[in-house]
């Protein structure tokens, strides 16, 4: 397979991120970062690399915003359209809690740049718009100031689901740049990597139905790396693809350092071993030219069901 290439900043020549993934087939499942909330900020492009600092908002309030942010252990995203939109009246905000049952997500608008910084960020609902079942969100990055590879497998999604406007919206970085094009399904926390033009409508329309599509699943930023990979083995070795049919309990530590996970289904409970390795080092982020080894999971043995059919 050929390999993509990117310039960066001191004109090494690193091949892309997301061509390298590609090419060493690195597995998706266990890849979904952790986020506890979210901030989505409507803010039209271009962005910069720091998406609170060099995107045309104010910096000091972009500071205080990130700082705040942290604190509160919540990611803000700056979010656009493909149209050009007036913020005169206000900028869209969302807030959202990931979840299963209790995942929520709720709309606010913005009048005044410095009303950013009165918003609630304890995720309390009850702030603004609460959205229902049939308006999730899908985010799909296009950041391509953080990392070029976002930009080039990240437009081309957004554009082709155009026609479902308020729901799918441009972002900053969520976190996977060698996954591009990347996309978040809120308030269910569901990552997705290597998306399409072609791909994303299906996944689109299976969330909406209220199921998962497993070629393209990350796992959910609500799971720690470990549990969205044992949740990712019941689910190929069950057939289950509902959004909830599968959820991990807990992971339990072993003497030779795998990791006991178990896992509810409809039918039981089933205990999946986790083994953790380091991945030989290759680059993760070209426009960064960062380098490092990311975690390699794998079951050993089988999924042992230990109730239920």
């Amino acid at each position: 397979m050929s390999v993509q290439t990117t310039r960066s900043p001191d004109g090494w020549t690193p091949p892309a991120c997301a061509a390298l993934s590609r090419s060493l087939q690195e597995p998706l499942c266990g890849t979904a970062p952790r986020v506890r909330g979210w901030l989505l900020i409507e803010q039209p492009g271009p962005w910069g690399r720091d998406r609170l600092r060099q995107s045309r908002l104010d910096p000091v309030l972009g500071d205080a915003l990130a700082a705040r942010c942290v604190d509160a252990g919540v990611r803000p995203v700056l979010i656009r359209t493909r149209q050009r939109r007036d913020l005169t009246g206000g900028r869209n905000v969302y807030l959202a809690r990931p979840g299963r049952a209790d995942g929520w997500a709720e709309r606010l608008l913005v009048r005044e740049d410095r009303d950013l910084l009165n918003l609630d960020l304890t995720l309390s609902p009850g702030r603004g718009q609460r959205l229902d079942a049939a308006e999730s969100l899908f985010l799909v990055c296009t950041h391509g100031k953080k990392d070029a590879c976002c930009a080039s497998f990240g437009r081309p999604v957004v554009t082709g689901l155009g026609h479902r406007g308020g729901r799918v919206w441009e972002s900053t970085h969520v976190g996977g740049d060698r996954f591009a094009a990347t996309m978040v399904c809120l308030p269910s926390g569901i990552y997705y990597g290597r998306v399409t033009a072609e791909s994303a409508e299906h996944i689109v329309a299976e969330h909406d139905r209220g199921r998962v599509v497993l070629e393209y699943y990350r796992g959910r930023c609500t799971d720690d790396p470990v549990l969205q990979f044992a949740e990712h083995t019941v689910r190929v070795e069950r057939s289950l693809l509902g959004l909830d049919d599968v959820i991990p309990l807990s992971a339990s530590p072993r003497p030779d350092g795998d990791t006991d996970v178990l896992v509810r289904h409809p039918g039981g409970t089933d205990r999946v071993r986790v083994r953790t390795t380091p991945a030989e080092p290759r680059l993760t982020a070209c426009s960064a030219g960062v380098v490092d080894s990311p975690d390699r999971f794998e079951a050993a043995p089988p999924p042992v069901r230990t109730s239920g059919s």
